[in-house]
């Protein structure tokens, strides 16, 4: 036998008792340990132990979802993640899982679009804005990491232009106000707008989208040097870094930006809730994985908010926020000048408006906020049609 083939041999019997003896540990594991319903670091819900009966046998899916349930339980699973993921990468693979990762930065990729459903989003959008047309409408669909560090991103690897698809969304709605904050972040791009392990902007990015919400809904703001700026957290890892586990980029910081002279007090009140809250900032969220969630907390169908003592109130003094979670860092911002804000979450609203207790017609303005890749894959926007009628 020679050294090559007793070499192959070798590596063959090795894997095959590491496969062994981590499938024996994984049983092991699942028959003693409780169910872990959860992963903080993958940042997902694990697959439950399926059901087992005539139907889900005859079906198929009990081999299916045990497969999936077992996958998730794997001994040090996600050790095995990241180092098959660092092989891609030594291999020369430049995009895992739907994200890139260059210049020291994890980009979301968005490529394509299904242009129907966001046909759908806009029609609802501009049947929104013709049943409430006395009411002052204003949209900012904010473009993510790839738009404006595309230079950085390999050629030709199919990156959707976002500038474009934001001119054609304002474009499909004139009687709505879109807002541009594209030129600022583009201006600000070397400094810390987005996280490098998360699919959000950063505070300082979402100050950003702040002064051009002011710039065009006319609104008196603070300057940047108004706030005092907390680096509330140094170890934040995202949803690109759950999607990826590389520990090779550096950690994120969670800024909490507040007023010089003091912050107004401001109550807020969850859906579904009984308890309220008196700031804007969930601080347990910190020393959790999922520290985005200090701005507002979970997502939710709904926060009403009311602040008092406002140095700089509107005249149009209640508004309603439609939006995804790049909002989330943008409200404490504009809380600061009204005394009602009431934010919704499409994605989390089930049924119709009534559920919810939202009348349009006690607001004097509504703010939409998506960022570019939630606004054209998210269908629930035209749940909007429920408040047109």
């Amino acid at each position: 036998m020679t050294d090559k083939k007793l070499h192959k041999i070798l590596l063959i019997v090795i894997f095959s008792l590491i496969t062994l003896v981590m499938a024996t540990a994984t049983v092991i594991n699942c028959l003693t340990l409780p169910e872990r319903p959860f992963s903080e670091t993958e940042n997902r819900y694990l697959q439950k132990f399926p059901e087992f009966n005539f139907d889900t046998v005859t079906e198929k899916t009990f081999m299916s979802d045990f497969e999936s349930y077992f996958s998730d339980r794997v001994v040090l699973r996600e050790d095995w993640i990241r180092l098959m993921n660092s092989f891609d990468r030594m291999l020369g693979k430049r995009e895992i899982k739907g994200v890139f990762t260059e210049d020291g930065r994890m980009i979301e990729a968005w490529k394509s679009y299904d242009a129907d459903s966001v046909n759908k989003n806009l029609a609802a959008m501009q049947q929104f804005a013709e049943a409430y047309d006395k009411k002052k409408v204003y949209f900012m669909l904010a473009p993510t990491a790839q738009d404006i560090y595309s230079e950085t991103l390999p050629a030709n690897c199919g990156a959707a232009n976002q500038k474009a698809f934001i001119k054609m969304c304002y474009d499909s709605l004139p009687l709505i106000t879109g807002i541009d904050v594209y030129t600022s972040l583009s201006a600000a791009k070397n400094d810390y707008i987005y996280y490098r392990t998360d699919h959000h902007w950063t505070s300082y990015g979402a100050f950003l989208g702040y002064e051009a919400v002011c710039k065009a809904m006319q609104i008196n703001g603070f300057a940047l040097n108004d706030f005092n700026i907390e680096h509330a957290a140094n170890d934040f890892r995202g949803t690109l870094y759950s999607k990826t586990l590389d520990n090779s980029i550096q950690p994120d910081v969670i800024d909490i930006y507040t007023l010089a002279t003091g912050e107004p007090k401001s109550e807020i009140k969850v859906f579904g809730e009984e308890q309220t809250y008196d700031s804007l900032y969930q601080r347990d969220f910190l020393e959790k994985k999922d520290k985005y969630s200090t701005f507002l907390g979970l997502n939710t169908p709904k926060l009403d908010i009311t602040t008092e003592n406002l140095s700089k109130v509107e005249n149009d003094s209640k508004l309603l926020i439609i939006k995804d979670s790049y909002a989330n860092a943008l409200i404490p911002f504009l809380s600061k000048h009204y005394s009602d804000i009431t934010v919704l979450d499409l994605r989390y609203i089930n049924g119709t408006f009534e559920s919810v207790e939202v009348n349009v017609n006690d607001y004097d303005a509504v703010l939409f906020v998506y960022n570019v890749i939630t606004f054209s894959q998210d269908t629930n926007v035209s749940k909007l049609s429920f408040m047109s009628e």
